[in-house]
């Protein structure tokens, strides 16, 4: 599979998640949310343009249909958008860069050393729903200096719920770490035939630190592995400490989005 198919299969597996659906304009798409109302998970993209004008038109397109449903007008640009160097300059002296993320890639699903006392699940999505958004919300809210984890929105835990009503292809699967028994962290992956996406990771505060987290994701690529996953991919800030973490565990980074508004 190529960069550019590969780019939007990640963002087709995310509807029903964050996405609600893309929209196909004349050249490019948008990729927007009915709930999540952050800029990343809004935005055009998958364009071509020679021309300043081409650009231009394009993103007019793109901005009337970003501001009828009541969200900022931003677009991407990934190696997968043929833009001339003309465009590119252009964009960097009219646009302001607010984000670049990297996509990030794994075949290695190699096991990781699980720590004392620790154990992982995937959760049963009727039974265990209440709780697997609870230890989401709690690993999500809690930051401390330096610390690579934000709090998110309330509308980010409204998603999370819409997912497990989801009847899109792709299948939703929720996992959780354990100590003693007690939820201390979760993973979100969404997966359809020989892939898989990581949407959503986190770890309690003071459980942060000691492997429990890679230890999860370990479990977590075994697992996808036994359903015939071959590829996991996820999605981080650029040269932030989780894309060091992931490289760290084996993960390659594909391509980077450059984000502008």
């Amino acid at each position: 599979m190529n960069n550019k198919k590969f780019e939007m299969m990640t963002y087709e597996c995310q509807i029903g998640m964050y996405f609600s659906d893309i929209e196909k304009l004349e050249n490019g798409f948008v990729v927007y949310s009915t709930i999540v109302e952050d800029e990343h998970w809004n935005f055009f993209a998958g364009f071509n343009a020679k021309t300043i004008d081409e650009f231009e038109k394009a993103y007019a397109e793109a901005k009337k249909f970003l501001n009828s449903i009541n969200r900022k007008p931003c677009f991407v640009v990934s190696p997968n958008a043929e833009i001339s160097a003309v465009v590119a300059e252009y964009i960097a002296s009219k646009y302001t860069k607010f984000s670049i993320d990297s996509t990030m890639l794994t075949s290695n699903f190699a096991s990781k050393k699980i720590p004392d006392d620790y154990t992982f699940k995937m959760i049963d999505n009727n039974a265990e729903k209440e709780m697997f958004i609870n230890t989401f919300k709690t690993s999500k809210s809690q930051t401390c200096a330096g610390d690579t984890y934000a709090a998110l929105p309330e509308y980010y835990f409204s998603a999370l719920e819409k997912s497990f009503e989801s009847e899109k292809d792709w299948k939703y699967m929720h996992f959780l770490s354990l100590y003693k028994g007690e939820p201390v962290g979760m993973v979100s992956v969404v997966a359809k035939g020989e892939h898989a996406g990581l949407y959503g990771g986190g770890t309690y505060l003071a459980h942060r630190g000691k492997g429990v987290f890679s230890g999860l994701l370990s479990f977590v690529e075994n697992e996808l592995k036994k359903t015939g996953v071959k590829y996991f991919f996820g999605i981080t800030e650029k040269d932030s400490y989780n894309e060091r973490l992931y490289n760290s565990l084996g993960w390659e980074t594909k391509f980077v989005k450059e984000y502008y508004k």
